[in-house]
């Protein structure tokens, strides 16, 4: 066997040995990582480094180190030979398997194991795969005791310093772990017997190739999927109700008998893509439009949500709003206005004032998908009670552009079963765009935000330049979106 199997090697045998398969041996197959995963995977690294305070003073096993996971075993087996209480990172290899578990501590001569999670919860999965570490590390470590998933404390909230034991919550899986022993010997068994044969596995595409993540391997596994009227690129559609007109031999959206669908959402698709073009409701769109009242502006929020609380009074994962943009006409001339918050500072305060003070003239403000904004503002409400009716007012504004996508009146085939303001903004502007930016979406934009913590001043004047203009994209968009509506709907 060329390496050994690692925890995240098996995590894919058990969602699908083709997956498994291909990952161990044809990883230049692989999907390029997208900056959201990228950024996803640091913050899991970050908040696992930043947990070895609970257990200071110990040894990392990789620092300094190439990565060759036999070093790291041996440097491991070497460390606690020689006396050592706490291993960041220790390596164990047993029977072909491999993992590494974020801390390892001695306690009253046993030996207890911590696998940190940036969540705040804990999922099947998570459970899982420490259930598989245990399994590897107690056949090296007799003297393993216990085994836990250290979790963010949802209830924790930051007063003046910060407590790292409050911050992380301890859930131990020694019940799980117990009684799974031979489930594990069994399925890593299979996952050998997978790579001993020498040859893909057959296995076809289904609801497994997201669960419980999205394979690495789609653009190998979906190549022939490609076609835009494939019934796989049908939006408003559960996984399941997909591959099961995928399994029954409809491969095509045009090859469904559209007076078997009731839903108008996926009807209003499938006739888009008969019919090759656009489908609207003018008379639902025009009465849409009727409850807007001018003179109207459109808003964009921006939020950062810090695994790790940084201001005073906040929680973990708490959405932070840093930016907004808003876009308006005057004198037949398109205008904008943004407010960016320095992120060394908690000025939610001053970013409340300064929205509410934005768009008190305006009768209609214009949102997409209203939900990250509504419950923005619904925390401003709570942490600033004062601004309540204000606040309130400003709600009492809102028209939501993505209601008449959302209900099926507006479909383009072009939007290939995506309902999001990127789908639509070729449509309603070929010109400006999100693929010319360097931050594409909201995921990025507060992954970026939170780089300002460690930028020098003009690094963080481009940075800040960036999420403006992408803010000011969004806005920008559904503010022409109403007017596409408006040109539509005649």
């Amino acid at each position: 066997m060329s390496s050994p199997i690692s925890k995240s090697a098996f995590i894919k045998a058990e969602q699908c040995l083709k997956y498994f398969y291909l990952y161990k041996n044809h990883p230049y197959l692989r999907d390029s990582l997208s900056k959201e995963k990228q950024f996803i995977f640091k913050r899991g690294t970050d908040v696992g480094i930043f947990a070895q305070q609970l257990f200071p003073g110990g040894v990392d096993v990789t620092e300094g180190e190439k990565r060759d996971q036999q070093l790291f075993a041996q440097k491991t087996k070497d460390l606690i030979a020689n006396g050592t209480k706490t291993i960041y990172e220790a390596t164990f290899i047993y029977n072909d398997l491999l993992v590494m578990v974020d801390i390892l501590t001695k306690q009253e001569d046993k030996w207890i194991a911590y696998e940190v999670k940036s969540s705040l919860k804990i999922t099947d999965t998570y459970v899982k795969d420490a259930c598989f570490q245990y399994y590897v590390i107690k056949n090296s470590l007799p003297d393993l005791a216990d085994f836990n998933l250290l979790t963010l404390n949802p209830k924790y909230v930051l007063e003046n310093e910060l407590e790292i034991e409050k911050l992380f919550k301890k859930t131990s899986i020694m019940k799980d772990a117990l009684k799974n022993l031979e489930y594990f010997a069994h399925k890593t068994q299979v996952a050998k017997l997978t790579l001993e044969q020498g040859k893909i596995p057959d296995i076809k595409i289904g609801t497994h190739c997201f669960q419980p993540y999205e394979c690495d391997f789609l653009g190998t596994c979906w190549k022939n999927t490609n076609d835009p009227s494939s019934v796989l690129t049908l939006g408003k559609l559960t996984k399941q109700a997909m591959f099961e007109l995928y399994d029954s031999n409809i491969k095509r959206i045009d090859e469904i008998d559209i007076n078997t669908i009731q839903h108008k959402e996926v009807k209003i698709q499938v006739k888009a893509a008969i019919e090759q073009k656009e489908q609207i409701s003018r008379e639902d769109v025009k009465a849409f439009i009727s409850t807007i009242k001018q003179p109207v502006c459109s808003l964009d929020i921006e939020v950062w949500m810090p695994a790790i609380p940084y201001y005073e009074g906040t929680k973990p994962f708490q959405q932070i709003p840093f930016l907004f943009s808003m876009i308006y006409e005057e004198d037949q001339q398109i205008k904008n206005f943004s407010y960016f918050k320095p992120i060394e500072e908690d000025l939610r305060k001053e970013f409340l004032e300064q929205i509410l003070l934005a768009t008190k003239d305006f009768q209609s403000i214009l949102m997409f998908d209203k939900s990250l904004e509504e419950t923005v503002l619904n925390q401003l409400v709570e942490l600033y009670p004062e601004y309540r009716k204000d606040i309130a007012d400003l709600k009492n504004k809102i028209i939501d552009l993505a209601e008449p996508i959302r209900k099926g009146n507006y479909y383009h085939p072009e939007m290939k079963g995506n309902f999001t303001l990127k789908s639509i903004a070729p449509l309603v502007n070929q010109e400006a765009g999100f693929n010319n930016l360097d931050i594409q979406s909201g995921i990025s934009a507060m992954y970026i935000y939170e780089s300002l913590l460690v930028q020098n001043m003009i690094e963080g004047e481009q940075t800040k330049q960036q999420l403006i203009d992408y803010c000011e994209m969004d806005a920008l968009i559904t503010f022409q979106l109403l007017n596409f509506f408006k040109i539509k709907s005649d």
